[in-house]
C-alpha cells in the first residue's frame, strides 16, 4: 500500500533537503499532518514568503531585506576590511562576536573536488570585482579567509592566497584556535572571537 499522493510528493520534497533521509522526511510529514490546519497554513505562509520575501545584496551577497543589506550600507565599518566566508551562516557566527567591524563577501562555498566544485562555482568574478572597487577607495585593503579548517576550506584559502596577490592587499587567516575538521557555523563564539583577534598574517 503506498501514501496518498500529496503525501508521497511532501516526503519527497523534504528528501530532497541535506541530511534528510526518507524516515526523518516521512517523521516530518506527519509532525505536519498532527498540526491545526491554521498552523499549516502559517507553515506554507513562510515557506511562500522565501521566494520574494528578501533580496540579495550587491555587494557581499548575503540575503537581506534591503539592498545594500544593513551591514554594506553600515558608513560606521571599515569599508577596508573584507571577510571572505563560504555561507551567510558563516557570516552571523563572525557577526555574533561582535568583534568584527569591516565588510563581508559571501563565496557561496568551497572548492570540493568531490562533489566537483570548482572556483568557477563560487562567486570567484563578483569577489574580484568587490575587491578592486574596494581599492579604488583604498590605498590598501585587508582580506580575512574566514573559512572552515577542513580540506575543503584549505583549498580554497589556498587558491584565493594565489588569486589575491597584490602589494595593496594584506591577507591573514583566522587563528589556529579552531579544531580542524569543524564547520565554522558551529564554533562557539569564544573560539571564534579568537581565532578572528589573533588571525595571522599570510600576506602583508
Amino acid at each position: 500500500m503506498e501514501y496518498p499522493k500529496s503525501i508521497e510528493n511532501l516526503i519527497k520534497q523534504f528528501s530532497s533537503l541535506p541530511t534528510v533521509g526518507r524516515k526523518t522526511a516521512e517523521r516530518y510529514v506527519f509532525h505536519l499532518l498532527k498540526q491545526k490546519s491554521n498552523q499549516i497554513k502559517l507553515f506554507s505562509k513562510y515557506l511562500i514568503e522565501i521566494i520574494d520575501g528578501f533580496t540579495v545584496c550587491q555587494n557581499c551577497l548575503s540575503p537581506s531585506e534591503k539592498n545594500p543589506c544593513e551591514i554594506c550600507s553600515d558608513t560606521k565599518r571599515r569599508n577596508d576590511l573584507i571577510c571572505l566566508v563560504a555561507n551567510f551562516q558563516d557570516l552571523l557566527a563572525i557577526e555574533n562576536t561582535k568583534l568584527y567591524n569591516g565588510k563581508y563577501f559571501i563565496l557561496g562555498g568551497l572548492i570540493n573536488s568531490v562533489e566537483e566544485t570548482g572556483p568557477e562555482n563560487l562567486n570567484i568574478k563578483l569577489l574580484v570585482k568587490e575587491i578592486n572597487s574596494k581599492l579604488k577607495n583604498n590605498s590598501k585593503i585587508e582580506v580575512i579567509l574566514a573559512l572552515s579548517p577542513t580540506m575543503e576550506g584549505e583549498s580554497t584559502s589556498l587558491y584565493l592566497q594565489n588569486l589575491l596577490k597584490n602589494p595593496k592587499i594584506k591577507i591573514t587567516k583566522l587563528a589556529r584556535g579552531l579544531s580542524t575538521g569543524i564547520s565554522l557555523e558551529y564554533a562557539d563564539e569564544n573560539t571564534l572571537a579568537n581565532a578572528l583577534k589573533f588571525r595571522g598574517i599570510i600576506q602583508k
